[in-house]
């Protein structure tokens, strides 16, 4: 009996409630956590698919994009004695994640609170902040690459001084915070 024979087996093996309608966690293939989102929430069953909000760079630049908040993974809510086989067999989809044999439920709780933290739209992880003499490098605009000493916040957390040296001379630079990351 090959794999997919066997695995059908096995989830035909043991019958379930049709009304054991419960949030599980879902494996996809690498990238394709959209798509199988898109595809199940067509086929009517419940998605989420929490989102966060990143920085990523494209050519040459950074620019802010969005990224599943769990690679690979997504909350969907199904009976197994109804949705099993097209959630399952979904294109895109590896399996469900699984404690044994059984299917693992996700938390009400936690897929509730994600919920909240994805009405608004992607999720935003503060981010971390620098200390004075910490050494940073600039990730965008004309100094991109450039290496130089944190100072401090100027004003809010928007605007940042820093220490650089080029030539032999120093000099204190201000910028916008988001061009400057941690070096290292």
């Amino acid at each position: 009996m090959d794999i997919a024979a066997s695995n059908f087996a096995a989830d035909a093996g043991e019958p379930h409630e049709p009304n054991d309608l419960a949030w599980r966690l879902l494996w996809t293939k690498a990238g394709e956590e959209r798509a199988v989102r898109d595809r199940l929430a067509l086929a009517a069953v419940e998605v989420l698919l929490p989102m966060l909000k990143v920085r990523v760079r494209r050519w040459g630049r950074m620019v802010e994009s969005t990224a599943p908040l769990f690679p690979c993974y997504l909350f969907v809510r199904m009976s197994l004695g109804r949705d099993l086989a097209r959630v399952r067999y979904a294109r895109g989809v590896r399996d469900l994640v699984r404690f044994g044999a059984e299917p693992a439920l996700a938390p009400d709780f936690m897929v509730a609170d994600l919920k909240r933290r994805c009405a608004g739209g992607p999720i935003e992880l503060p981010r971390r902040q620098l200390r004075a003499g910490e050494r940073v490098r600039v990730i965008e605009g004309p100094l991109l690459g450039l290496e130089g000493v944190f100072d401090r916040y100027l004003s809010s957390a928007e605007r940042v001084s820093l220490l650089m040296s080029a030539l032999g001379a120093a000099a204190r630079v201000v910028m916008p915070a988001k061009m400057v990351a941690a070096a290292g």
